[in-house]
């Protein structure tokens, strides 16, 4: 399984390129996103506040989950993905988590960033395999830096390919 960490200041660039990429390959793709504050509607609101633990608001297209339980390790979370997907996923992407994949040797990382400082101050903190880094100002001049987001969200998967984290291109079906 392809667990990859975008990180840095403009992460949600590579989000979309990626993930469509490996979507429209044939890849099943959960995806994490730390945030400050997760919002709730109300109606998750009022449940909880009355004591469930988890809670699922559902339609007619999708479903929406909330709990209580916060995962704290890259398992807990794979094991989150595992009880909800009917399939389990090819490819975790993760927006952030910084402290959580830092020091794994198993999650590829990849950056957006503002600009090179942002770039040097990230990597310095992080632990191999960085795939590479996008600067919104095109001013990181270190290995690994790349032009757009496409072209980074390309090499993540190529890199998860190389290193048997998924399969060649599988266009197959859900």
């Amino acid at each position: 399984m392809l667990v990859v960490s975008l990180l840095g200041g403009r992460k949600e660039l590579l989000y979309t390129p990626l993930v469509n990429y490996l979507a429209s390959s044939g890849y099943r793709v959960a995806a994490a996103s730390q945030v400050r504050k997760a919002g709730m509607t109300k109606e998750m609101r009022d449940l909880a506040m009355a004591g469930a633990g988890l809670i699922m608001l559902h339609s007619a297209s999708r479903a929406v989950l909330s709990t209580t339980y916060v995962p704290e390790t890259l398992d807990d979370l794979k094991r989150v993905f595992g009880c909800l997907a009917p399939v389990k996923p090819d490819v975790i992407v993760l927006l952030g988590f910084l402290k959580l994949v830092r020091d794994d040797e198993s999650v590829l990382k990849a950056l957006a960033v503002w600009s090179s400082k942002e770039a040097e101050s990230l990597l310095s903190d992080l632990t191999p395999p960085v795939v590479g880094v996008y600067s919104v100002r095109r001013d990181y001049r270190g290995e690994g830096g790349y032009d757009s987001p496409e072209e980074l969200a390309r090499a993540v998967v190529e890199e998860g390919m190389r290193r048997k984290m998924i399969s060649g291109r599988m266009n197959k079906p859900y």
